[in-house]
């Protein structure tokens, strides 16, 4: 039986504003867009409880399909799948939201499903790849299966994963949410790319499930994104981390689409995400983290501002200030909250007057 890790919803909000998307930030996304890169031309297969209509995803949820007995349509009936699909590409609570959505329904409104359908379902986006002019550059899997899985089960299971791989199509899958150091598939197959979950101060999660097979890791507490009754969620878990990871990917191979008119590579995708951390943890890679926290975020920026102007031009984007700043001798006072929203940076503020900091 396949099932998705234990989650959980700790808001529902009908509207969401700026700090509530915060996180978002941390992955580096704006600075592409001022690039022009939105994660257009990249397609996201969601394997998961289907994809429901919403107004984040308006114009670019494809007609996907359904591996579950009751119901043809890719629809969502238990809210995770829609969640997951509004991080990776939400017009406002996605990391690429240009990027189009794949709904591949395997597990219904409980949350559960068959190993037998979730191969079907992997096994058809091969289908769906050699039968579209457009590709299919991500999976997304937010699940697991334990493993007391058969040897004959096992091995269907990773042929399926390791067929998507060989013909270009990275996998990214959670690793978990038991808090142990344990085996979960397909989190351990080698061809993936399994995800870890920290919260916005970058230390892991408890719930995030350690081992070797962990590669890097994005925030997967109180992520808000799409709820599939309309409005929007908040919810936590290794499935939350997974999607934002999967929407770095989407703006990697948009970047590449537009600069060799190619999509990009299986082995290229993977590279780039690993390389593109920030260490977390003991150095080098470790079995909380992996490779560190992954981030589009580069570490080069370019401020523009004027004397007595109340907007800054940060690496392209324009961020409003709230009063006017004066440059003297090209010092300036920049607002934290202005300069961590516009570059992803973690800024630890203190209500103290003093802090104590050794050298």
């Amino acid at each position: 039986m396949i099932k998705l890790h234990d989650f959980k919803v700790t808001n529902n909000l009908r509207t969401i504003n700026d700090s509530d998307l915060r996180f978002l930030n941390l992955s580096g996304r704006k600075s592409y867009y001022t690039q022009g890169i939105y994660g257009q031309d990249s397609i996201v297969a969601v394997v998961d409880t289907g994809v429901s209509q919403h107004s984040e995803l308006r114009g670019r949820l494809l007609n996907g399909k359904s591996f579950v007995n009751y119901t043809p349509r890719t629809f969502d009936d238990n809210g995770h799948g829609t969640h997951v699909a509004g991080t990776i590409a939400g017009g406002n609570v996605g990391i690429a939201p240009r990027a189009n959505i794949l709904p591949v329904k395997v597990l219904d409104g409980d949350g559960n499903g068959t190993l037998e359908n979730l191969i079907a379902g992997l096994e058809w986006i091969n289908q769906y790849n050699a039968t579209n002019n457009s590709k299919v550059s991500a999976v997304n899997m937010s699940l697991s299966v334990d493993s007391d899985l058969s040897e004959e089960e096992k091995t269907s299971f990773h042929m399926a994963v390791k067929t998507l791989v060989d013909n270009n199509v990275a996998v990214i899958v959670s690793a978990g949410n038991t808090g142990e150091d344990e085996i979960r598939y397909p989190a351990a197959f080698d061809e993936v790319i399994c995800v870890g979950a920290v919260d916005i101060t970058q230390k892991r999660a408890m719930f995030s499930t350690m081992g070797d097979h962990v590669d890097v890791c994005q925030v997967g507490v109180d992520v808000v994104s799409a709820w599939y009754k309309g409005g929007y969620a908040v919810m936590s878990g290794t499935s939350m981390s997974t999607p934002i990871v999967s929407g770095v990917g989407a703006l990697l191979a948009s970047k590449y689409k537009a600069a060799f008119n190619e999509y990009i590579s299986e082995d290229y995708l993977w590279k780039s995400i690993k390389l593109n951390t920030k260490d977390l943890g003991i150095k080098g890679a470790d079995r909380e983290y992996g490779t560190g926290f992954s981030t589009l975020q580069p570490l080069e920026l370019k401020i523009q501002m004027a004397n007595k102007s109340s907007y800054i031009r940060i690496n392209g984007e324009v961020y409003r200030l709230g009063k006017e700043v004066n440059i003297v001798d090209g010092d300036f006072w920049l607002p934290g909250a202005v300069f961590g929203n516009a570059t992803g940076a973690f800024i630890e503020f203190s209500e103290k007057e003093s802090l104590e900091f050794s050298y």
